[in-house]
């Protein structure tokens, strides 16, 4: 039992002094001493790969802080107008009436005998529209009638005294002057009597009819006088529009226009200027200017709302966004970029199109202008100018 517990020295195995034990020891250390330096060399390792990349880029960090003071802008160049272009069109509102509308009142006071026209009938010029009995006016045409005949009497009588010298001629002027005036008298209520027939005075269609068999009405200029019919001639319209004053050098008599309604935009109606009213209202400050519509198949209807769309000529001047305005104290600017260095621009602004407005002068075509410009840009300023990236196309389809 000794004999196994102790080695060929008769020393215990796990003595300080057993050779074994010394040996082992020996290759502990020797593993510990490769795994510190194995670990220490990944951390110099790390560290130096760590040093070299902040190195490498230490030029880009700096070249980024540089750009990072320097402001980036948008810049793009004004266009040229485009007539075919939707926007560069000025639409105005405007209600359709007949080329001749009418309110056709009585001109003699009676009541209505008959009528013959009727809501949505045509007439023509001159055709009967109703019959007024007027007694009163009869009975003083029979009267009138009945002086005529006794002065006409009397004056032929005296006619032939004063051809044979028996009457002066003081009293042959008397009886002709009493002659002449019963005939006026009589001639003038017999044109009144005419009036109890109503007639169209054009032709045209009825709009509007307000009387009954048996209604009284009233002349035109006598009491409350009520129209008995409404006409219009509807084969041609027209449509009063009113132009603002800035705009009024933009068209001219003649100019075609499309006409449509708000409930058929695609169906365009073509019509043209026919005339405007050569002044500019005082109150309004706007130009009455007279649209003329063919409208031989009644596709329209008078008192319709419409609205005209007119071309305008821009001419010469310039079509930028409205997102590169500044309104300042001194009015409208634009700033712009040259080399790098902003300068702002005063322009006199045309018309707005919504999304674009006419810029009449301040700009050149070549000039760069920077898109939704900062209130703090100011006069010398250094940027850096950048086109804006192009629209994706639309995926809708018919886009």
């Amino acid at each position: 039992m000794k004999d196994m517990l102790h080695d060929s020295h008769g020393l215990p195995l796990g003595h300080p002094d057993n050779p074994e034990s010394q040996v082992k020891l020996k290759k502990t250390l020797r593993s510990v001493r490769w795994v510190v330096v194995i670990v220490i060399a990944l951390m110099l390792l790390g560290l130096g790969t760590a040093l070299f990349e902040r190195w490498s880029f230490a030029e880009v960090l700096a070249k980024r802080a540089e750009n990072n003071v320097v402001m980036h802008v948008l810049v793009v160049k004004p266009s040229m107008p485009d007539k075919s272009n939707p926007s560069m069109r000025l639409v105005l509102p405007g209600t359709l009436r007949g080329i001749n509308e009418a309110q056709i009142h009585s001109r003699v006071t009676g009541y209505v005998k008959q009528w013959f026209k009727d809501l949505g009938d045509t007439a023509q010029k001159g055709e009967t529209l109703a019959l007024i009995d007027v007694p009163e006016i009869n009975r003083q045409v029979e009267e009138a009638t009945a002086n005529f005949k006794l002065a006409k009497t009397v004056f032929d009588r005296w006619k032939r005294l004063r051809a044979q010298d028996a009457v002066s001629q003081q009293e042959m002027d008397e009886k002709t002057g009493l002659y002449r005036q019963s005939e006026a008298v009589l001639n003038r209520l017999k044109q009144l009597q005419s009036f109890g027939t109503v007639v169209a005075p054009f032709e045209g269609r009825i709009t509007r009819r307000n009387i009954n068999l048996g209604d009284l009405v009233n002349a035109g200029n006598v009491g409350n006088a009520q129209a008995m019919f409404s006409m219009a001639r509807t084969d041609k319209l027209s449509v009063y529009i009113y132009l603002p004053q800035d705009r009024t050098s933009q068209v001219k008599v003649g100019d075609a226009v499309s006409v449509f309604q708000t409930n058929a935009p695609d169906k365009i109606i073509q019509g043209r200027i026919a005339r405007t009213a050569g002044a500019i209202d005082i109150n309004t400050r706007t130009l009455q200017v007279d649209v003329e519509i063919p409208n031989e198949n009644n596709a329209l209807m008078p008192g319709a709302y419409v609205e005209v769309a007119m071309q305008i000529a821009i001419g010469n001047s310039l079509i930028v966004p409205t997102n590169t305005l500044i309104f300042g104290a001194g009015g409208p600017y634009i700033a712009i970029v040259k080399d790098k260095i902003v300068e702002k621009k005063k322009v006199t602004l045309g018309v707005d199109f919504g999304n674009q407005v006419e810029i009449r002068s301040g700009l050149t075509p070549d000039d760069q202008i920077i898109l939704n410009p900062m209130d703090s840009l100011v006069n010398g300023q250094t940027v850096v100018p950048q086109s804006p990236a192009p629209r994706a196309p639309s995926s809708r389809r018919g886009s």
